[in-house]
């Protein structure tokens, strides 16, 4: 996923910065300020980029001001995630931005935890963001979380993995009537955000974003979509449909606009594995930094009704119970057990039936695409 778009955020918290949301009347001055610090200077840059997020109101800013002008910037934006039939509501923190006048001072940092106290009061039980500072948002409680996977490709690994099937389809830009037949492709992938009608379109008219479409009989059967603004050039961050069909978009990206990697969540979809088994180079890597806010109604999001084991919240810490045994973890632990490989090393440690059982029913796949991150 795209490292959060940011400056030097501060070391020390100043007290008496108060954050708040924007008036709406502000709001026309705080986008130009956005993008003159963060798009140099281009204006609707973010706006053009986001235009869910950015466009949904002065609600979900939180914005330190120094007199009239914004010193320091944190926003939030809720998705729910879709994966083996649970919905997870995930909050998304970005545009963290600090003006260069006023660095240095913590604003960046109450800017983050004004969103992460609004969304924990909504009920939504986990937050994510993305950065390169990990030693930074680490003393926030943001964690390294989940695992996303970057193949590579080119033309003659592409030709070795094109099938016969995909050979006479057509690729090509959407249709407006191409739209609900991509969108319902998208909610059949095994984890989704589930997504409003019409929101895949308004996504991929970000500047230097392209989309194809395969077509088989006239019939669109896949799409593929690579580039968003400054984000994902080159690299092909949402597909969907007949594997042969995705083939042939992948192609076609990877001729008109130099498309050569593909990035792909935790479940490995049969595309990927194409990719991989003909010689594809794959990086591995962390999806997300992620904080945990309400440990008791995470696991009940991921796993609804499960009796035989818990994930409780004792003391403010996450306890993993069992109905003979507890275990209390550290957020960086509890991150690890729910997203990662965690659950394999307890089972291998414990060796109780119970957590055989938790080995089987984690981690759970988050993931988010591309059009969908902040």
């Amino acid at each position: 996923m795209p490292e959060l778009q940011e400056r030097a955020v501060a070391r020390v918290s100043e007290p008496g910065a108060v954050p708040r949301a924007p008036r709406e009347a502000e709001m026309p001055a705080l986008r130009d300020w956005l993008d003159a610090g963060l798009r140099d200077g281009v204006a609707g840059s973010l706006v053009a980029e986001y235009p869910i997020s950015m466009r949904a109101g002065p609600g979900r800013h939180r914005v330190v001001f120094a007199g009239d002008a914004p010193a320091a910037h944190a926003m939030w934006h809720v998705v729910h995630v879709a994966a083996r039939g649970c919905t997870l509501p995930v909050a998304l923190i970005g545009n963290v931005y600090t003006d260069p006048a006023h660095r240095r001072r913590g604003l960046a940092s109450v800017c983050v935890e004004a969103c992460v106290a609004e969304v924990r009061q909504r009920g939504v039980p986990l937050a994510l963001l993305w950065s390169g500072e990990h030693d930074f948002y680490a003393r926030l409680g943001f964690h390294p979380v989940g695992r996303e996977t970057y193949t590579s490709f080119d033309a003659p690994l592409l030709e070795r993995v094109a099938s016969a099937r995909g050979v006479g389809m057509e690729v090509g830009p959407a249709s407006r009537a191409d739209w609900v037949f991509l969108e319902a492709m998208y909610a059949e992938k095994p984890q989704h955000v589930v997504r409003e009608a019409g929101a895949l379109a308004e996504l991929a008219a970000a500047p230097r974003c392209r989309l194809v479409v395969a077509r088989s009989a006239g019939r669109p059967v896949a799409y593929a979509a690579a580039g968003r603004g400054r984000d994902m050039a080159g690299c092909v961050h949402e597909w969907a449909g007949d594997p042969d069909g995705v083939v042939a978009c992948l192609d076609r990206l990877h001729r008109d606009v130099g498309a050569a990697m593909m990035l792909s969540g935790p479940t490995c979809e049969t595309v990927v594995s194409r990719l991989h088994e003909a010689g594809a180079e794959v990086q591995r890597g962390c999806f997300a930094l992620g904080r945990i806010l309400d440990a008791v109604a995470l696991w009940s999001a991921i796993a609804p009704g499960e009796g035989r084991i818990a994930l409780r919240d004792r003391g403010g810490r996450p306890t993993l119970c069992t109905k003979d045994t507890s275990r209390a973890l550290n957020d960086r632990q509890a991150l690890e057990l729910l997203f990662g490989e965690g659950a394999l090393a307890i089972s291998a440690d414990a060796g109780a039936p119970d957590t055989d059982f938790l080995a089987q029913q984690l981690p759970w796949p988050l993931y988010l695409w591309g059009f969908d991150s902040i």
